[in-house]
């Protein structure tokens, strides 16, 4: 079974756009197994799958009218988001994963939004934060024009109802900056009527969780669907985490196999799925008004 990608091998090419940036501090976690409420934080215990309030059906009723693909979400993040561990999948045929229990649950939201889980999300890359996302350094100049973010790039390409928004590790250097380069993605996305869904991320490497109150804050602020990812996999061991305390642990998309659930891969396409089935179902019920 292969590994994902690195998050943090492609750091380097970071530091060629961030030139404040001058040294890599380990971003391994402690030993010490700290906790958020150490730090007075306080999204820990928010739902893993949010509901969607009537601002999120706001926000879908507007994109649906603006002409947005309700049939087509994008990824925004980094490696954990680029690889293909990430929902890719799903996109292909059933030897590639067994939905066991949650078969007749998941198979219409399968259909439903075929070929966004396997879309090749043109700001989502190995080494990503949440800078680079509004860089134009790191656009792909073959699908892009030259006056695009990845991120804008990304919304004229895919079209997409829906944005998965998963970053904050690789700013683990500089947590001060990630709140503020946060705020104008989600603000680039809310202007065009594009629902983002923010999601706590599983590491600490800043060591005392404010990236992932940071998170929850904005999600607060702005009234959108927080996806606590970080409360899924707090009772797996080593809560989720490799040795290095960044990458998850992985496993393959057997929903069936009780060994399956040791395993933090497992709960990110899992719960992924589960709120994605909460989205179709509110898009099909605005269509159908």
């Amino acid at each position: 079974m292969k590994k994902p990608p690195s998050c943090s091998k492609n750091l380097f090419f970071l530091i060629l756009s961030l030139p404040f940036f001058f040294s890599v501090p380990s971003f391994a976690q402690s030993i010490e197994d700290r906790r958020p409420s150490d730090f007075g934080r306080t999204w820990q215990d928010l739902p893993i799958v949010p509901e969607l309030n009537e601002n999120s059906l706001r926000i879908l009723k507007a994109g649906i009218a603006a002409g947005h693909n309700p049939h087509a979400f994008s990824k925004v993040g980094d490696c954990d988001t680029s690889t293909d561990w990430y929902l890719a999948d799903f996109d292909k045929d059933s030897r590639y994963y067994n939905l066991g229990e949650y078969r007749d649950r998941f198979e219409p939201v399968l259909s439903y939004y075929k070929g966004s889980f396997s879309h090749r999300s043109l700001a989502a890359k190995p080494g990503f934060s949440a800078a680079s996302v509004l860089s134009n350094y790191w656009l792909d100049f073959n699908s892009c024009e030259p006056d695009e973010l990845p991120l804008t790039c990304e919304y004229r390409i895919q079209n997409p109802l829906i944005v998965l928004i998963s970053l904050g590790t690789n700013d683990g250097y500089n947590p001060p900056a990630f709140k503020e380069n946060l705020r104008t993605i989600i603000e680039i996305t809310l202007s065009e009527n594009r629902l983002p869904i923010l999601m706590t991320k599983a590491d600490n490497v800043e060591g005392d969780f404010s990236i992932n109150q940071d998170i929850a804050d904005l999600a607060q602020e702005y009234d959108l669907p927080l996806w606590n990812f970080w409360a899924a996999i707090q009772d797996l061991p080593n809560h989720g985490l490799v040795e290095d305390g960044i990458h998850l642990t992985f496993y393959k998309n057997d929903f069936a196999d009780p060994n399956a659930f040791n395993y933090a891969w497992t709960y990110r396409n899992l719960t992924a799925l589960q709120l994605l089935e909460k989205l179709m179902q509110a898009t099909e019920k605005l269509q159908n008004k």
